[in-house]
């Protein structure tokens, strides 16, 4: 594989198959960061790079979002007028100057991947690695993120991973895939096709609306120093329902979630979990309640093997893993495993456990089509068994797939969307 100045290169392929990998070497990231033995031969001819990593939490190292950006300026040794105005630039180009006093852990996932971002584009790299740059972003701000490449000069060449090729397609010019079995093939730009689980057609019938799993009145939330993030939200989710929770990147989605599951301190608003006041629950009570996935997944990480994490959830963890394609990596250390290979163990493990509630926040992380699928019928399974499921995800076409309600927040507000469901979600 040759990368000239210039190019505009999409990496793709389905999740643990290397992608990552492959990045990470024509980064020199690896073998000398990431352990690993390489054979062949690797030319880097570039003088500067930028890279944003899967995980944008995994390369924040300062306390505010300005100085992150500058960081990599700063060690280049360009003049403190030149860093403050390049800084302010890149921020409001890619529409986040508004955040530049914030530390970056405390922004969305969306955010801060934008931030990452800023920091590499800053550099005026000669090449810029993207390792699925957009997964936590919903689909206007993964169309600006990619807006946002088409204004790096001619020279610099971009090499991006991702699953969402009709994005990446608007400004990559060639197309690679790296296969199972670990080849790397030219390939087109065809996009994937929608998970499994479309509702139209399905003649199942309807389950019938059960009692309430979850309502939250009046929730409101904000950070010090900050106007609030969203104010007097409310919002339900039925036993048998799985409910959606969608919106802009850092309209606060993820603070909804974190606040029902006691992750932030209790402020404004009530939580109810089975008509039961949540912060009057004693912790063992509230615990057995619910079972939270966070936007994160190396934040459910405990064990040192992926057996061991499989072993400390209920019989069908182990059975989860054939399905979604982990066999093979029971004895790999989970943290060293790809971004969706992580995000799958952390179904695994959380669809072993029998709740009342499922929290899901941005559940098709670093997910390919077959993974999805999987999750499509684990949900409905789930929903069919009576639990209660709120989810929150930028993909669209997932969200149709399987939710039944709809919340879109924007503005700080939630507008409900009743989806039509002509009957249970179809098997893959």
């Amino acid at each position: 594989m040759t990368v000239r100045e210039g190019d505009r290169i999409l990496i793709r392929g389905p999740s643990g198959s290397g992608k990552s990998t492959l990045l990470q070497i024509l980064a020199g990231l690896a073998p000398d960061y990431v352990p690993g033995t390489l054979a062949g031969t690797v030319e880097r001819l570039y003088g500067s790079m930028g890279v944003v990593l899967q995980n944008p939490e995994a390369q924040v190292i300062t306390p505010t979002v300005e100085e992150e950006v500058a960081f990599s300026l700063e060690n280049d040794g360009l003049e403190a007028q030149v860093i403050r105005g390049r800084t302010a630039e890149v921020l409001e180009r890619l529409g986040i100057g508004r955040l530049a006093s914030r530390h970056p852990l405390t922004l969305s996932g969306g955010e801060c991947q934008r931030v990452s971002l800023a920091a590499a584009l800053a550099r005026q790299p000669d090449i810029l690695f993207l390792d699925e740059p957009t997964a936590y972003l919903d689909d206007a701000s993964a169309a600006a993120f990619f807006r946002a490449l088409e204004d790096l000069p001619g020279r610099t060449a971009v090499v991006v991973v991702e699953h969402k090729i009709e994005a990446a397609a608007a400004v990559c010019d060639q197309s690679w895939e790296v296969t199972p079995e670990g080849d790397l093939i030219p390939s087109d730009f065809r996009t994937s096709p929608p998970p499994a689980g479309s509702r139209a057609g399905s003649g199942s019938p309807e389950p019938e609306a059960g009692l309430s799993a979850l309502e939250v009145r009046g929730l409101s939330h904000g950070f010090e120093g900050f106007p609030p993030v969203f104010q007097g939200v409310d919002l339900s989710v039925r036993t048998g329902r799985i409910a959606a929770l969608t919106g802009p990147s850092g309209c606060g989605k993820t603070t909804v979630l974190a606040r029902i599951a006691r992750i932030l301190p209790a402020g404004p608003g009530s939580v109810r979990l089975a008509g039961r006041d949540a912060l009057a629950m004693k912790p063992r009570d509230f615990h057995s309640s619910l079972l939270y996935i966070p936007q994160n997944p190396e934040h459910m990480f405990i064990s040192e093997t992926v057996r061991g994490e499989l072993s400390l959830s209920g019989p069908g963890a182990l059975e989860s893993a054939d399905r979604y394609g982990l066999r093979g990596r029971l004895d790999s250390n989970p943290y060293k495993l790809s971004e969706g290979e992580k995000r799958r163990l952390n179904l695994c493990v959380a669809l072993a456990e029998r709740r009342p509630l499922y929290l899901l926040d941005e559940p098709t992380y670093g997910l390919d089509d077959v993974a999805r699928a999987a999750l499509v019928r684990d949900l409905e399974a789930l929903a069919v068994s009576g639990a209660g499921v709120l989810l929150v995800s930028h993909d669209e076409g997932f969200v149709r797939a399987v939710a039944d309600t709809v919340f879109r927040m924007k503005d700080g507000k939630v507008l409900r969307e009743e989806v039509p469901r002509a009957g249970a979600l179809k098997s893959a």
